[in-house]
């Protein structure tokens, strides 16, 4: 039995993981801003506020895996407001533990810092964990100073790994949840050129690689959370629209793809923008993908 501190672990991430190291019997113990009723023997929940240290120190102490879920979610315009509030819900809560770690007498094993494949946004060509063409945009720059609160702290005693997450293809959250509506519909069709590559990953896959990683004798120092087969937008929709039965879907040109954008809040960008990025780290040191391409990924959730 392990403890694993959780730390921004109320999101759907973390209601992906909850359940998964609860049926392991691993103690867990759940940092969140916002005070929870305890539910399950094994489970504990602690508040914190992502900025200031205080009680919530001392869950620390013997954990054998610290995972940092913390960060705003991304679905939404990219204005000022917002850029300060994506920045500072990932990089203020990171840059807190690495100062808790760095000072604490008995730290955390391992920490597991998530990031995301964003950090590639725009690269020409397939992009892989040893890759180092990194975006210029809001979210690329976000990414590397995501990644440099972790890693350029000081942890002897604390194994220190980055997580890039892909999108997460989920039965009740993320893409899916939204898409497969419009698809039954007959409106999801190629987004914008469709050239635009999308890294994914399958919820069971997802759980299975943490699970991997924290299993490793010598994890790798970064990893990529998604399958080693991305698609086009193209073929993504293609592949959708023929597991919903429907042959046709309305495609959205890029102006429409904006004005839907700026109507619904988000950016256009998470739409257009292209994410060119596999994985060959996992697959290296033997994990192996329930779920590797998308035809199946996607037949499972949707029965």
């Amino acid at each position: 039995m392990a403890k694993i501190v959780l730390a921004g672990g109320t999101g759907n991430l973390g209601h992906l993981l909850l359940p998964y190291f609860k049926e392991k019997d691993d103690q867990i113990v759940i940092l969140s801003r916002k005070k929870m009723i305890k539910h399950h023997p094994g489970v504990e929940f602690i508040v914190w506020d992502g900025l200031t240290e205080g009680d919530w120190t001392k869950s620390l102490d013997d954990a054998d895996v610290l995972i940092n879920l913390s960060g705003a979610s991304i679905n939404r315009r990219f204005n000022r407001k917002n850029r300060e509030i994506l920045y500072n819900s990932r990089i203020q809560p990171t840059k807190l533990l690495a100062k808790v770690i760095e000072r604490h007498s008995n730290p955390p094993k391992l920490w597991v810092n998530f990031s995301g494949v964003s950090i590639f946004n725009g690269a020409s060509g397939l992009q892989d964990e040893e890759s180092v063409a990194y975006g210029k945009d809001f979210l690329a720059k976000l990414t590397q100073d995501w990644e440099a609160a972790c890693l350029h702290s000081s942890t002897p005693n604390t194994k220190k790994v980055i997580l890039r997450m892909s999108p997460l293809l989920s039965k009740n959250s993320g893409i899916l949840e939204e898409l497969i509506p419009l698809a039954k519909l007959g409106l999801a069709g190629t987004i914008g050129s469709g050239n635009q590559m999308m890294p994914w990953i399958h919820e069971e896959d997802f759980v299975r690689l943490i699970d991997w990683i924290i299993r490793q004798e010598d994890p790798a120092e970064i990893f990529h959370a998604c399958s080693p087969n991305p698609e086009t937008n193209k073929h993504f929709m293609e592949v959708l629209r023929k597991a919903v039965g429907r042959s046709f879907g309305l495609p959205l040109p890029t102006p429409l793809a904006k004005l839907g954008a700026l109507v619904k809040g988000t950016d256009s960008s998470l739409l257009l923008e292209t994410v060119p990025v596999t994985t060959i780290v996992t697959l290296k040191n033997g994990f192996k993908f329930n779920f590797p391409y998308l035809h199946d990924a996607i037949k499972t959730l949707i029965k």
